[in-house]
């Protein structure tokens, strides 16, 4: 590392860079997917409490790594138990503001059906993601109180896969919308490729929850790991198979009479 860090561990600036970048991304996200919201009196103040919690979590976890010690299931010290706490009470209040905008996209939402269906899939794995989240906290510091691995579940099993698998379909859902419609394919369609990308992305974190559940590394396969990915893979085909055909220039595509 060019400021003489180590990469990987619970002490790197790893760590800090992808929380910043995952951050930032969720922050933008809601930022964009707000504005298809119906406005409320209270929204400016919660928007930017929601705002200060995502960059203050980023903040204390770099100072643990500035301060080289690691920032998660970490209870050595008075000050580091302190800075954990008030991460967790900020992903708490975070949760709370996501579940509440979740909430309301269910109820009204201004946006074609595609759309529609993108944003409310991503909020929903985003708030999956979250308890995830907590899940993982929880089994962490257990594991880190008796000296184990917090990472690692079983033999092998990676607790932040099904975290990391469910977290960035807000990004991911409307970014196919966008691009389906950069294709010109027609809405009701688009609306159930991006059906199909759900039930994909749906099929996938079941098998990152088998996977991790199971002690596995993740792609150490099983037969039921195995059978899951065909059917990710199958639910994703569709979408594929749109993506490539509209991509062929109209004259491969078309058949002479």
């Amino acid at each position: 590392m060019v400021l003489g860090g180590a990469w990987e561990g619970s002490v790197s600036w790893r760590k800090p860079i992808l929380f910043g970048v995952s951050t930032g991304l969720t922050v933008l996200s809601i930022a964009w997917f707000y504005s298809k919201l119906r406005p409320r009196k209270w929204d400016s103040y919660l928007c930017g409490l929601f705002g200060f919690a995502m960059v203050a979590e980023v903040a204390l976890i770099t100072i643990q790594q500035w301060r080289g010690v690691g920032s998660h299931f970490n209870h050595t010290t008075p000050l580091n138990s302190l800075i954990e706490s008030w991460m967790t009470y900020l992903i708490i209040f975070a949760t709370l503001v996501l579940a509440e905008f979740t909430r309301r996209c269910f109820v009204s939402l201004n946006a074609p059906s595609d759309l529609k269906l993108a944003i409310r899939g991503g909020m929903a794995f985003l708030i999956v993601s979250c308890l995830i989240g907590f899940i993982i906290l929880n089994y962490g510091s257990s594991q880190a109180a008796i000296g184990a691995d917090p990472s690692t579940f079983g033999r092998a099993g990676v607790t932040k896969f099904p975290h990391g698998v469910a977290i960035h379909a807000i990004q991911l859902f409307p970014l196919v919308c966008w691009l389906l419609l950069k294709l010109g394919i027609p809405v009701e369609r688009r609306t159930r490729l991006i059906g199909y990308l759900i039930a994909s992305t749906t099929t996938f974190l079941l098998f990152s929850l088998t996977q991790t559940l199971d002690g596995r590394a993740r792609f150490d396969l099983t037969l039921s790991g195995t059978l899951l990915l065909i059917i990710s893979f199958f639910c994703l085909l569709p979408l594929l198979t749109a993506l490539v055909a509209f991509k062929l220039p109209k004259r491969v595509r078309s058949v002479p009479s």
